[in-house]
């Protein structure tokens, strides 16, 4: 098989790793736990973009307060459309991260790296390098924890349990 068809038939996965991220932050009250038992906090932060599957014109861009936490944002998911973009708070111990996490790449951009530490302007550059380098890592951790759901038997509980979830929050009675 062409490297471009696995691709392509896994380019879904990013789309359905931004949902978890969403689904696990509101659920599980930020809290993350990693394989290597690295605890972090995650949140949707001031803005995300939902699009069409098959139109990057029908766009919903949220954005303010909490938009992952709008009526709108549940709706457009319910109405089919994916999260392609969004930004997120990431925390561990006393850093914290904010980035943009885009779902058909996985890319990072717009990172806000935690406040430096050292003083010299060659152990800032390490010091920025270590950090970025950190803040791969745990997107890249909680990916492997999002693929070890995703590829085991307990997917099939949790797409019902997201699905559910997208449903009770869509719905505008609910929402107080």
């Amino acid at each position: 098989m062409e490297i471009f068809e696995k691709i392509e038939r896994t380019r879904h996965f990013g789309e359905l790793f931004l949902l978890w991220l969403w689904y696990h932050s509101q659920v599980d009250d930020t809290i993350f736990y990693l394989s290597d038992k690295t605890t972090l906090s995650l949140a949707i932060d001031s803005q995300i973009i939902l699009e069409a599957h098959l139109s990057e014109s029908e766009r919903t861009t949220l954005s303010g307060g909490a938009p992952a936490e709008s009526r709108e944002a549940f709706e457009a998911i319910r109405q089919g459309k994916i999260i392609s973009q969004a930004k997120i708070r990431l925390q561990r111990d006393e850093k914290e991260w904010v980035f943009t996490l885009a779902s058909n790449t996985l890319s990072i951009s717009g990172l806000k790296i935690p406040a430096l530490m050292t003083k010299s302007e060659d152990d800032k550059l390490y010091e920025r390098q270590a950090l970025i380098e950190e803040v791969d890592s745990l997107v890249r951790g909680l990916y492997e924890s999002f693929l070890q759901t995703r590829l085991g038997p307990a997917w099939e509980q949790e797409s019902r349990d997201i699905i559910a979830w997208i449903s009770d929050n869509a719905d505008l009675e609910n929402r107080a």
